[in-house]
């Protein structure tokens, strides 16, 4: 296993620092390009870390569904308006994203009890057992690679979790001016 190369990328979103990315331009400091640089290897290392996490799942189930999975598992029955407001992306394309879970039984729809004419969606049981399984493999995925870390490394990445879960919610936040 080769740890901590820098290989380029195929994949736009992933990419690798550019020389134009984190070079500081005009009137820029040398700590406001460290910030740019710093910002793009741990998007580069995210997503490394869940390509890598998702190629060994041994599921077909896209990003876009995994996390509507997720995220009606946390919140319960849902409307469909509510889930596509929590995961950031429109009514359409989260309309598009159910009907795929619904086609492989993963999602039920329910009727909205305070309103006929709306309906839920919720967990089906199929869909609870497709998250555990893959909770369960992520898991043992990361387990195994931290394992061939050193006992420093290890406690830096334990370090680092509760960094990176307030990264997570700054990012969720709805974006600030400045």
């Amino acid at each position: 296993m080769q740890v901590g190369t820098n290989q380029a990328e195929v994949d736009p979103q992933v990419g690798t620092s550019t020389p134009a990315e984190v070079a500081p331009s005009v009137g820029e400091s040398a700590e406001a390009a460290a910030a740019v640089e710093e910002a793009s290897s741990l998007r580069v290392a995210l997503v490394r870390i869940h390509r890598q996490l998702r190629a060994r799942s041994g599921s077909d189930i896209t990003p876009s569904q995994s996390s509507a999975l997720a995220r009606i598992e946390q919140s319960g029955p849902i409307r469909l308006g509510s889930l596509a407001e929590l995961e950031g992306t429109t009514a359409a394309t989260m309309s598009r994203v159910i009907d795929s879970l619904a086609q492989r039984h993963l999602i039920d729809r329910v009727p909205d009890p305070l309103d006929g004419r709306a309906s839920l969606v919720r967990l089906s049981a199929e869909g609870g057992a497709l998250l555990h399984g893959l909770r369960v493999r992520n898991t043992e995925a990361l387990r195994s690679a931290l394992s061939e870390l050193s006992p420093h490394q290890r406690r830096a990445v334990r370090q680092a979790i509760p960094v990176l879960e307030l990264l997570s919610d700054l990012l969720q936040a709805p974006e600030r001016d400045g």
